[in-house]
């Protein structure tokens, strides 16, 4: 305007004001929730610049009254639609107001443009191609933020179609799987049985023959050949027991449950009742145990199994055993204490494994299944089993039990001897 129009006043002043004080609200924005507001302020100079224009340019007639169509974009955009729906009646309004002054007074006028024609048109020719250039910048911009959600719309689609075929074949992979699995353990418990009946039968036999051999050549035989015989009746004897806890350790995890409330001051007093008539032994319960939602079998049958090993494998004449509990947010720990021989730290993990024993078997007769089926127990209630020993300090079990109800076949009710 100071370079085309001679004489153009205050005009180009005003509109260099408002520039800046659009620029300076803009960039001195620091706080996200103080963008709209700026954005606000934005809209109402541009709206106020071209109210002003408007005076001097023409009224009703001025081209900048086409840009009202890019600021009311604006404000759909940068406002939403409630801004934009304000801004749009506030324009219409504007246009009328416009209409009103430039038909029925002489507040508007072509001053800026001393009347002339030429001048006018041009002014009208650039407003309307940048109004338009905007405009199309604007649906450009639009458009292909469109087509990007579009796309991503469209992405997620396609991604989630895809999940879904991959979850549709999962589950048939998964019920194919649960399919074998159970016929599995049929077959498994079927072979477990009959393997057991089948190798028990020649052990019978073998037992049985060793006997015959005994009582028919009781007089000819020597101190050596009693001796042989005694030790083919044990390992026939030791070899039953073996195949018992075998049998018993491959079911712990597919025996029914009978979940409910369950006791376990009744469980604990019931365990010490079954050992205490062996007066060397002295029972200790520190607290009161506590009520939770187990199988009852199975809690009977780990206390058993951990008091059985603790009076097994004691070397004390007076066997001192304790019991206590302790509460904790997620879970329940239990307690069994003995003052026994104590297990060096070298061989913890060994006695939790089936058939592994710290003491010679000739000298000392037992499966090493007990632990092993305990442990198998509690692991399938998603709980512990640990224990803390030192070499003559006795040996300290504990193990956990969850604090959530059973939805599984996660605990079994075996009797197990060790």
């Amino acid at each position: 305007m100071f370079l085309t129009i001679p004489d153009s006043g205050i005009l180009p002043f005003i509109i260099l004001c408002l520039a800046v004080f659009m620029l300076a609200n803009f960039y001195t924005i620091r706080k996200v929730e103080k963008l709209q507001l700026a954005y606000i302020f934005m809209l109402l100079a541009a709206f106020s610049l071209l109210h002003i224009v408007a005076y001097t340019c023409g009224g009703i007639r001025t081209g900048g009254i086409l840009y009202y169509g890019v600021i009311i974009l604006y404000a759909y955009m940068l406002l939403g639609r409630k801004g934009g729906q304000i801004f749009a009646m506030l324009f219409a309004v504007n246009v009328v107001y416009f209409y009103i002054i430039s038909t029925y007074t002489d507040w508007t006028s072509f001053d800026m443009f001393k009347n002339d024609v030429e001048l006018i048109n041009e002014d009208f020719l650039i407003n309307a191609l940048f109004t338009f250039f905007m405009i199309a910048t604007q649906g450009s911009f639009l458009q292909s933020g469109k087509n990007i959600l579009i796309q991503t719309l469209e992405k997620s689609k396609t991604d989630l179609e895809l999940k879904t075929k991959q979850l549709q074949t999962n589950n048939f992979l998964l019920k194919e799987y649960t399919k074998k699995l159970e016929t599995s353990n049929r077959e498994l418990d079927k072979f477990a049985s009959v393997a057991s009946h089948d190798l028990k039968a020649p052990l019978r036999a073998i037992g049985t023959l060793g006997d015959f051999i005994a009582m028919e050549l009781d007089e000819n035989l020597n101190v050596n050949s009693r001796k042989y015989l005694a030790t083919i009746k044990n390992r026939v004897n030791r070899m039953d027991l073996l195949l018992d806890a075998l049998l018993k350790y491959s079911r712990v995890t597919r025996m029914e449950l009978n979940v409910g409330n369950v006791k376990t001051d009744e469980i604990i007093e019931k365990a010490i009742n079954r050992f205490q008539s062996n007066k060397s032994i002295k029972f200790k319960v520190r607290n009161i145990f506590p009520e939770i939602q187990a199988d009852k079998g199975a809690i009977l049958n780990i206390f058993e199994i951990l008091i059985e090993n603790a009076i097994k494998f004691n070397d004390k004449k007076e066997i001192k055993i304790e019991l206590w509990s302790e509460e904790f947010e997620n879970e329940w720990k239990f307690f069994v204490k003995d003052n026994g021989p104590g297990i060096d730290k070298r061989f913890q993990e060994k006695i939790f494994v089936i058939f592994q024993t710290l003491n010679d078997r000739d000298t000392f007769e037992s499966t090493g299944a007990g632990l092993a089926i305990a442990k198998r127990i509690v692991d399938n209630k998603g709980g512990t089993l640990s224990v803390w020993s030192e070499p003559g300090l006795g040996a300290e079990f504990c193990f956990t039990i969850p604090k959530v109800r059973i939805n599984e076949h996660e605990f079994s009710s075996l009797t197990v001897q060790n």
